[in-house]
């Protein structure tokens, strides 16, 4: 696992969703300065031929709140 980068899940073949740490810059080139700087991110991951790149979802309150999340998909994927 990479600094800051706690899971992904793959959507389909062009998008996946993520929960991560995000650079300032990332937030600001997203217009998502209004949920702050630090912490960690729901954001999805598109790559196909009408849009690239992230779009930020949602701001976890907590580490545990993200890891929590991570649960939830976890027992998702083994049901």
């Amino acid at each position: 696992m990479e600094d800051g980068h706690l899971g992904t899940a793959r959507i389909d073949n062009y998008r996946s969703i993520h929960i991560s740490e995000l650079s300032r810059e990332s937030i600001i080139e997203n217009g998502a300065e209004h949920l702050g700087f630090g912490g960690y991110f729901l954001f999805e991951t598109r790559n196909d031929r009408t849009r690239r790149g992230i779009n930020i979802l949602a701001r976890f309150a907590s580490l545990d709140a993200a890891l929590e999340m991570l649960e939830i998909w976890s027992a998702r994927q083994a049901a």
